[in-house]
This record gives structure tokens, C-alpha cells and sequence, in this order.
């Protein structure tokens, strides 16, 4: 078993491609159902990331297997013949280094944004929560959460950090004379509504109303707690809107231009922002034919986010020689783990093919190993991964799976 991954990101695809290979919460049970079925034995443990730059698939399971999960996955998901050129595949420690490279926003579109980790470790939780996610991929994550705090405090990638909710916030200051007294409308109530909603209040804008499919509160501070609108009353919201910002998870658009073009005719033709943070999008891409409407998407996002990019450039830079100083550092503790759950394997299958004496018999023995192998036929090849193990590991693991 090895660490794997593949995926599409904005380096490989554009968003109207990226937008229909997406993992998250509305199919993560039948992503789950689906890897199970298709690879059974084939995969120890996964899980998937799906923001607004990527969707990644990260894998430890029999060597050389990515190229054909990629595959079924977008057969599974209907996107084959889009995305399939685009896919990029990663192993052992390219696939480690990677992932401490998107978990430390050094190869987000807007380098050096922070809130992708956040990101990162919800994706982690969700899939250990569907019981696929642990063992030597768990320790491995956890690792990876390691190395990039050490990122984000060690180099300066974090002084000053971007967000999507910072630049859609840079974007309403370079639109709006007075942002202060625009009405601005949320479309959802996400971790990325959430964000926006809190980075607005803080620089001062408060008239704000929140929409979504089920009422929820939202809890900014102590000062700021907002009730969510039904998101059938969409249509009467966005005529006094001057800023619209939807993320809401959606297959397809739920605001198009048609609804946009009947609002700006009630409003006598005065300007709204309209600002798209869904991968896929919320908004039709041809509300931009309209005159006075200002359509932004995450694609627009680079754009936006120059400042001081050539400081943050010399700082993901650091970045990423400190994370290669810390992945030769933790090489030889992930060969430990493979070696051991490769003995455990072995270990499980012995104890499967012997009856209940003999086990006893080993779990008695100052000598487990020797017992073992006056059991086990002794030219068995299987024998000799577990030469190396100590009697009291291998006393621990034949115990550990009885118990299991």
C-alpha cells in the first residue's frame, strides 16, 4: 500500500470544467458507496477535497491503482471525456509534498489564502465520519496539518493573508464609493458565507440579509447573529440588492440573467455587484451582457489578488523548501507505518487460517515469532515481514485483531 492522489485544479482546468467534477456533501455518501463497490480491497483508505481551486482524490491503497480510479471516478461522476486530459497523479512523497503545498495555500489561486486548510481538515473529518478515513492515511494527514502550521508561522505566506472573503471585500471597495451604505445580500450560509458575511461586518458594512434553502442562524459575534431568509423569496430580495454574493451548493445556476435584467428594470437601472463564489457556479455566466451588472467568479479571483504577490512569491518559496526539510524528516516514520501495516495484514491472515488453540497458544508464548512459525509452514514467504517485529508488537497486534 502507498500514498496516492490525483485531481484537476486551476492550473489544469478551467472552472466550467472543474464545476462538474466536484466531491462534497451533496455525494460524498455515494462517492463512498461507489469507491467501496468498485475497489474493495484495492483501497485501505481515502477521502476527497473539493473547493473552489480543485477537486482532489487522495488514496493508500495497492501501488499503481490511481490511474484506474481516476478513470471510474469520472465515469462515476459523467465528466470522462471533459476532464480527462487534465488530470494530474501524484505518489509516495511528490503526493505528500503536495498536499502540504495546497493545504498551506501555496498552490491556491490566490497564493497564500488561509482559509483552505480549514477547508482541508473539514474534508478530513467528513470522510473519517464516513468510517474510510484512518490508519496510515489519518497519521499521514495529521502530519500534513503539522507541517503546514509550521508553514504558515515560519514564513511570513501568513503575514497579511489573503481570502476569497478578503478579495470580495477588495472588490466591493473598488466598485463602491460607499460601501457602508449598500445593501448587500448573501445567498447561502456556508463556511464561505460565514467568512464573507464576518470579513463585510468588520470593515464596517451592515445591512446585510442572508438566504438559503433551510432557515439557520448565523452566528458572526456577539453583536452580529443573522436568521436566513427562505431562498423563494430570492426574486423580491435582489431588486433592493446592490451587492449579491452566492454560494450556495447547487448543480446548476440558481440566479440567471433573465432575473438580474427584470431586477436592474426595478431598480431604474442602478448598479449591482454580483459576486459568484460556487464551484458550480451560482450565477449564469451571461448576466455579464448586461450593462450595469458586474459579474465576479473564483475565476476572476486571480485578478484581483496582486498585492504584494511578488512578497508572497519569495515566501511560498521558503514555504516549500521548509516543507521538503520537514517531509525527509518524516520519511522514515511513514516507512514504519507501512512496514507494520503490512505486518498486521500478514498478521490477520495467520490468524484467520489458525484455529482458536494455536492462537492462545502464541498469546502464551515468550517467543511468538517461533511459536508462529511452528504453526504456519515455515517456508512460507509471508514469514519473513515478520521477522523484525518485537515479540511484545506482535503479541499487541494478534490481540488487537481477536479483539476486533
Amino acid at each position: 500500500m502507498e500514498l496516492q492522489l490525483f485531481g484537476i485544479n486551476h492550473k489544469t482546468t478551467r472552472l466550467s470544467q472543474r464545476e462538474l467534477f466536484i466531491i462534497n456533501d451533496s455525494n460524498q455518501e455515494d462517492f463512498k458507496n461507489f469507491i467501496l463497490t468498485a475497489f474493495q480491497s484495492s483501497i485501505e483508505s481515502f477521502f476527497a477535497l473539493s473547493t473552489c481551486n480543485r477537486t482532489e482524490v487522495y488514496l493508500y491503497a495497492e501501488p499503481l491503482i490511481a490511474k484506474q480510479v481516476m478513470d471510474q471516478t469520472a465515469e462515476f461522476l459523467g465528466c470522462s471525456s471533459v476532464v480527462e486530459k487534465d488530470f494530474y497523479i501524484l505518489e509516495g512523497v511528490d503526493a505528500i509534498e503536495h498536499m502540504c503545498s495546497v493545504a498551506s495555500g501555496l498552490d491556491s489561486q490566490v497564493l497564500g489564502e488561509h482559509e483552505i486548510l480549514g477547508q482541508f481538515k473539514k474534508s478530513i473529518q467528513s470522510f473519517v465520519e464516513l468510517d474510510v478515513l484512518d490508519s496510515t492515511l489519518k497519521r499521514i494527514t495529521d502530519e500534513i496539518i503539522s507541517i503546514t502550521k509550521a508553514v504558515r508561522t515560519q514564513t511570513k505566506i501568513g503575514h497579511n493573508p489573503l481570502s476569497i472573503s478578503g478579495l470580495s471585500y477588495k472588490i466591493v471597495k473598488e466598485l463602491f464609493e460607499d460601501p457602508l451604505k449598500q445593501q448587500v445580500t448573501i445567498v447561502g450560509a456556508g463556511q464561505n458565507a460565514f467568512n464573507v458575511i464576518e470579513n463585510f461586518y468588520n470593515n464596517g458594512i451592515t445591512n446585510i440579509s442572508a438566504l438559503n434553502r433551510s432557515r439557520k442562524t448565523i452566528e458572526i459575534s456577539q453583536s452580529l447573529s443573522l436568521k436566513t431568509i427562505s431562498l423563494n423569496q430570492l426574486n423580491l430580495f435582489i431588486q433592493r440588492t446592490d451587492i449579491l454574493v452566492a454560494s450556495i451548493s447547487t448543480s446548476l445556476p440558481i440566479i440567471g440573467k433573465g432575473l438580474i435584467e427584470q431586477s436592474l428594470r426595478a431598480r431604474k437601472n442602478k448598479p449591482m455587484l454580483l459576486i459568484d463564489l460556487g464551484v458550480p457556479r451560482n450565477i449564469e455566466d451571461q448576466v455579464r451582457e448586461l450593462e450595469n451588472a458586474y459579474l465576479f467568479t473564483i475565476e476572476d479571483m486571480e485578478f484581483v489578488s496582486q498585492d504584494n504577490l511578488e512578497e508572497r512569491n519569495e515566501e511560498a518559496i521558503k514555504g516549500l523548501k521548509l516543507i521538503k526539510e520537514k517531509i525527509k524528516l518524516f520519511e522514515p516514520q511513514i516507512l514504519e507505518w507501512k512496514d507494520r501495516n503490512k505486518a498486521y495484514k500478514l498478521l490477520s491472515e495467520f490468524c484467520f487460517e489458525m484455529d482458536e488453540e494455536d492462537i492462545k497458544s502464541i498469546l502464551k508464548s515468550d517467543e511468538p515469532f517461533l511459536k508462529l512459525k511452528c504453526i504456519i509452514d515455515k517456508s512460507d514467504d509471508r514469514l519473513k515481514y515478520l521477522s523484525n517485529l518485537g515479540s511484545h508488537e506482535i503479541l499487541s497486534m494478534i490481540k488487537e485483531i481477536n479483539r476486533a
